[in-house]
């Protein structure tokens, strides 16, 4: 009968764990304006990748502006998603037919659609959601 090392450790005084795994201490999430502005640099850096590819897509091989193109239409897709997800509880009462419109969106994509032409229709809707953002006071500065 073999016992977890992990179980017989012994701890410093000073160390505390919560939950059942010992190994994971808690760590304190940051700051709520850090993850906005965190999610949003990076979906600003998408949709401008984004809408650079669709621009020289002349000089840019199909195969390499398709992965290239789908690569960023899906991050933008994850960075739209962490926003929301992180915003949206708030605001379900003052802007129901943006969320509404949002979730759609996001969540029930048809299969088979033009993932550029969803990508852009979803950049439409991040920048109304961008400004709903704003006028809230979520966000300092555009």
């Amino acid at each position: 009968m073999s016992h977890d090392t992990n179980w017989d450790r012994n701890f410093e005084e000073d160390e505390y764990y919560k939950g059942v795994d010992l190994e994971l201490r808690d760590i304190s999430l940051p700051n709520t304006d850090n993850i906005l502005y965190s999610i949003l640099n990076s979906l600003n850096y998408n949709i401008a990748s984004f809408y650079a590819y669709t621009k020289f897509k002349d000089y840019i091989s199909e195969k390499t502006l398709d992965m290239e193109l789908l690569q960023r239409s899906m991050s933008i897709h994850r960075d739209f998603s962490a926003l929301f997800l992180h915003t949206k509880e708030e605001l379900v009462f003052i802007y129901p037919d943006l969320l509404e419109k949002a979730e759609k969106l996001l969540f029930k994509g048809e299969t088979g659609t033009d993932f550029i032409i969803y990508t852009r229709k979803m950049c439409k809707l991040i920048n109304d959601y961008k400004k709903m953002l704003y006028m809230e006071g979520y966000l300092q500065d555009i």
